[in-house]
């Protein structure tokens, strides 16, 4: 019941296309860009989740360049 309220829908697929094309915007601030993508991250369920190693790179790699 909780799922069918409160999920967005996406398959496991889906959401990993959308945190592979994540990226950091123009001027958006790293504590901003930290909150949308755990968000995305914390969409996936337990058994699907990115390995950790796969999350830093996706996330080191979506920093802006003058960050990262």
């Amino acid at each position: 019941m909780f799922l069918e309220n409160f999920a967005d829908g996406k398959t496991p697929v889906m959401l990993l296309k959308e945190f592979g094309r994540l990226k950091m915007e123009g001027k958006e601030k790293v504590k901003d860009f930290n909150k949308r993508f755990t968000r995305i991250l914390n969409k996936f369920a337990t058994d699907t989740k990115p390995h950790d190693s796969i999350t830093i790179d996706n996330y080191t790699s979506s920093l802006s360049t003058n960050i990262a």
